[in-house]
């Protein structure tokens, strides 16, 4: 009976059951570069500007959802003309 240490090693080393040729001239295409993902530092002029922006963006959302609450607010207290 062989021992699995035995059998693993006839099971790696055996290339008559389909092994990969890798002839001497095999060209290989580099490898792309991954595009790094742009980190705005609040620093540099680039970052600051961004996060004027986005502050800008904040505000003006909140800006909004205040005028919309305060419609559906007046919407409800209407009163009847008389």
């Amino acid at each position: 009976m062989k021992s699995f240490k035995d059998v693993w090693e006839t099971a790696a080393n055996s290339v008559g059951s389909g092994g990969v040729s890798m002839p001497a001239d095999v060209v290989f295409d580099k490898k792309k570069k991954k595009q790094e993902k742009r980190i705005y530092d609040g620093r540099t002029k680039e970052g600051r500007k961004f996060v004027e922006r986005m502050l800008a963006r904040r505000t003006a959302k909140e800006n909004k959802q205040k005028l919309v609450q305060a419609q559906k607010n007046a919407e409800t207290i209407k009163t009847k003309d008389c």
